[in-house]
């Protein structure tokens, strides 16, 4: 069993490159204006803590202006999401007020709020 397990899980991480876009991409940052950043929801859950509604897996992308991945991050950011008022997006440990009605893209924990809060899931 162990000879199919490994290679399955040596294959995943080689092709997420080509998978790492096909993430659900809540918020890209330009840099020097032929760089984004965007940062994507690799999963969510029921959150684990009850002050919040659901736990996030973020990742970190970087590409040029042709679309070519320059940087994949491959370590694992996690985050908490209280949807109802206050609502709440804790990383790190640390709380942070969420006002809904910012504009997107102006603050990435909006962006993620308005993700996970604001988008219909199946």
């Amino acid at each position: 069993m162990r000879m199919f397990v490994i290679p399955a899980i040596v294959f995943s991480y080689l092709t997420l490159p080509a998978n790492a876009t096909e993430h659900q991409i809540f918020h890209t940052a330009r840099i020097d204006g032929h760089r984004t950043i965007s940062l994507n929801l690799l999963s969510n859950d029921v959150a684990r803590d009850r002050d919040f509604d659901i736990d996030v897996v973020i990742t970190i992308l970087e590409k040029n202006a042709n679309g070519k991945i320059l940087y994949i991050d491959w370590s694992r950011h996690l985050a908490s999401i209280k949807c109802g008022a206050p609502a709440i997006v804790k990383v790190g440990g640390t709380n942070y007020n969420i006002d809904y009605r910012d504009s997107a893209g102006v603050d990435w924990k909006r962006d993620l709020w308005a993700a996970i809060c604001k988008t219909p899931m199946s």
